[in-house]
């Protein structure tokens, strides 16, 4: 009797353990499908147009992207800590190198190694920093919001200029998109998070020379070259716009003979033409921003309301910012940054005849030349030319 009821007594066991078994999956299968509707954002909670996202208050911005946090954990992505005006990486060192990030090697104060874990969200609240697989950092975008948003040329361009065979080409100044987020009509991207603009670069008279700051300007030429050569716009050229992996401070101590590549950003207000477009019709007939309230410099042809050709705005641009933030006394240098910004869009200097330019005076003249400061901005209001 007792050997017989070995085998009912196993029956008995097993059937006990299958049934705890599909109890317990039964269980932790109700759990994941909790968990994963709670990270779902909600999409009412999030804005309908990039406007409304563009301009908001510092609460409206950390509700919003508090809202997509799960979201974006699902993605390998951790937000910074969101302050007063900017957002900051405080929890430990900084992350691994990934040919975008760069620490220059210089002694105490190092501005590099001061200002990494900071990031500035004063004017960019499409803008988010975030730590990428828990080795990255990278600057989050929201691009577009719906089919009929401006966002999808913003999107179409930058997803053309970081595809092969473009993303390949040296003269290509555009960073990489590490990461496409979609969430119904919602696109977010990802891509590498770098420390300084070059206008940031330039305001550092003490620290970068004159000859750090050409080199600079030469690349922004490269990237304008390269943009328009392609029928692309950017119509927002300032020199905000332009990144540079880390601030030589050559004035300070040299410590690499290696010059930071400069990378062209934020096509959200581009537009580009088709290949057989003719060159007549490559014109705008609006621009993007009231411009009592765009907070830049303004060119003159935007006053006239009549269609602009946004090449020339471009140069005109950032002609007007070198002007203004790479004064140098060097009579062919500030002749350059003039030649950019006549006030005739046709007398403008275009961007492969400024990027020969400045190549053939660095070509000619010596280093040592160019190994002073860089003189202190001048003011945004004062008049180009003086008229009669």
């Amino acid at each position: 009797m007792v050997h017989g009821s070995r085998p009912t007594s196993l029956i008995v066991l097993a059937a006990f353990t299958f049934v705890v078994t599909a109890n317990a999956l039964a269980l932790f299968s109700i759990k994941q499908s909790k968990k994963k509707a709670a990270k779902w954002p909600r999409r009412e909670k999030l804005p309908k147009d990039l406007e409304t996202w563009k301009f908001f208050t510092i609460k409206e911005y950390m509700e919003a992207w508090n809202e997509l946090r799960p979201l974006l954990a699902q993605h390998n992505l951790e937000l910074w800590r969101t302050s007063a005006g900017q957002q900051l990486w405080d929890r430990d060192l900084p992350p691994q190198g990934d040919n975008f990030f760069y620490l220059t090697s210089h002694d105490f104060p190092n501005s590099s190694l001061a200002r990494w874990s900071h990031f500035s969200v004063l004017t960019a609240c499409l803008h988010h920093a975030a730590r990428m697989d828990g080795i990255r950092d990278v600057v989050l975008r929201v691009v577009s919001l719906s089919a009929g948003d401006t966002g999808q040329t913003h999107l179409r361009i930058i997803k053309r200029l970081a595809s092969p065979p473009d993303q390949l080409l040296s003269s290509n100044h555009i960073l990489p998109i590490l990461k496409e987020i979609y969430f119904e009509d919602i696109v977010i991207i990802a891509v590498p998070k770098l420390i300084f603009d070059v206008r940031d670069a330039l305001r550092h008279v003490k620290d970068n020379s004159v000859e750090d700051g050409l080199y600079m300007a030469l690349q922004a030429f490269e990237a304008t070259a390269y943009i328009h050569q392609n029928l692309i716009a950017h119509r927002d050229l300032y020199l905000t716009n332009f990144m540079v992996e880390w601030m030589p401070e050559s004035l300070s101590k040299r410590t690499t003979v290696a010059r930071p590549r400069v990378y062209m950003i934020d096509f959200e207000t581009a537009v580009d033409f088709p290949p057989d477009s003719l060159e007549a019709d490559r014109v705008c007939t609006t621009f993007h921003r009231d411009l009592d309230q765009f907070g830049r410099y303004i060119a003159p042809e935007l006053r006239t309301k009549e269609p602009y050709c946004p090449f020339k705005l471009d140069m005109w641009q950032l002609g007007e910012d070198l002007r203004i933030n790479l004064a140098t006394g060097l009579d062919e240098v500030d002749g350059l940054w003039q030649a950019l910004c006549m006030p005739n869009p046709q007398d403008r200097m275009n961007a492969d005849t400024a990027l020969k330019t400045l190549d053939d005076y660095l070509r000619k003249t010596p280093s040592i030349n160019l190994h002073m400061a860089i003189l202190d901005p001048l003011d945004a209001n004062e008049p180009m030319y003086i008229y009669d």
